[in-house]
């Protein structure tokens, strides 16, 4: 089974074998949005996104995406348990959104989805980032893991080296923040870099 395909990783959240869930909000994320104003929102590989709780609450509507069933079944069920409207889950191929989302969002976030797409498909990922947001609009990205991996280390599939990545960005983007110490939470101190990239 390919980690590409939806299959491989719906069998990870039936077995609960889901390390990259931290079970809370982002608090770089968080504190990187402007509350005051509302928002459309998307965020990347959402899986049981704390964050899309959070900011939907705060009232930006928001488009959480996952080609896995689990989660986009949980948000429903959050969703419908607790009336919140502004929540919008999406069971989709994020490389399938242009499709429908076309120059459609303010912010997208990226958060433990980078990691997991393979180095083939990372231009196509930018492209697709790119072309959902409206001119000028925001990418907020926390990438992980920025550390060269050990033999001994366990975690993403990919690691996302920041000097090779951030120029493949630059390609579509304006970087307007770089945060290589960012607010982490404990298990992932030095081991993120959060970058804010406006599209040109």
């Amino acid at each position: 089974m390919k980690i590409s395909e939806p299959d491989f990783w719906q069998d990870k959240y039936e077995l609960d074998d889901t390390p990259w869930d931290t079970g809370t909000t982002t608090p770089e994320i968080i504190k990187s949005i402007n509350h005051s104003i509302n928002k459309k929102i998307c965020i990347l590989g959402c899986g049981y996104s704390k964050d899309a709780i959070y900011l939907s609450e705060k009232g930006h509507k928001v488009f959480a995406v996952d080609f896995a069933s689990s989660p986009i079944d949980y948000l429903y069920k959050l969703k419908k348990e607790n009336h919140i409207n502004n929540l919008f889950p999406v069971k989709e191929n994020i490389f399938n959104l242009s499709l429908k989302y076309n120059n459609f969002f303010d912010i997208v976030i990226e958060y433990t989805c980078f990691c997991a797409i393979p180095k083939n498909k990372r231009k196509n990922y930018i492209d697709v980032v790119s072309s959902i947001l409206y001119k000028k609009a925001v990418c907020l990205a926390l990438f992980f893991p920025t550390k060269k991996p050990t033999r001994e280390s366990s975690g993403p599939p990919f690691h996302v080296n920041i000097d090779t990545v951030l120029p493949m960005f630059e390609e579509k983007f304006k970087i307007i923040n770089f945060n290589p110490n960012p607010d982490s939470i404990k298990p992932r101190i030095g081991n993120e870099v959060f970058v804010e990239m406006q599209k040109l």
